[in-house]
Formats: structure tokens, sequence, C-alpha cells
């Protein structure tokens, strides 16, 4: 394992964790919301009953990339 990067005293720190696990689900909850806002503004201009179902869909799609992107960023993952 000699390979393996070694871990700092910081990555230990339980307010980090709880910090990640909030900014996960605080992202998560406004990108959804503004995907399933944007959908019913869709909605209300063009008179179709499918656009905020469309963009839940697709703030949820975000949502959880951004989330990805933040575990792979605290876990110091390998930057593509």
């Amino acid at each position: 394992m000699a390979d393996s990067p070694q871990r700092t005293p910081q990555d230990d720190n339980p307010w980090r964790a709880a910090g990640l696990v909030t900014a996960i689900g605080v992202e998560l909850a406004i990108l959804t919301g503004l995907g399933w806002w944007l959908g019913t503004v869709y909605d209300d201009r063009n008179g179709t009953g499918y656009g905020y179902l469309t963009g839940l869909i697709v703030g949820l799609i975000a949502g959880i990339g951004s989330a990805a992107g933040l575990i792979r960023k605290y876990a110091g993952g390998k930057k593509t």
C-alpha cells in the first residue's frame, strides 16, 4: 500500500463530514426545486402538462451530478 495517500487529521474531522452531507442535501433540494419551477413556468407559457416533470427530472440529475462532484472533491479523487 505504498501508493495510498497519507491521511491528514483534517480528514477525520466530523464537522467537515457534516458540512459535506448538508451541502449535498441543500444542492439536491435547490436544483430539483429549480428544475420543477422552470418546468412549471414552461408549462404556463406554452400550455403543456409535462414541462414540470421534465424540469424535475433534469434538476434531479443535475443535483446528483453536483453531489458526485462534491464527494469526489471531498474524497480527493482523480480529476478527469
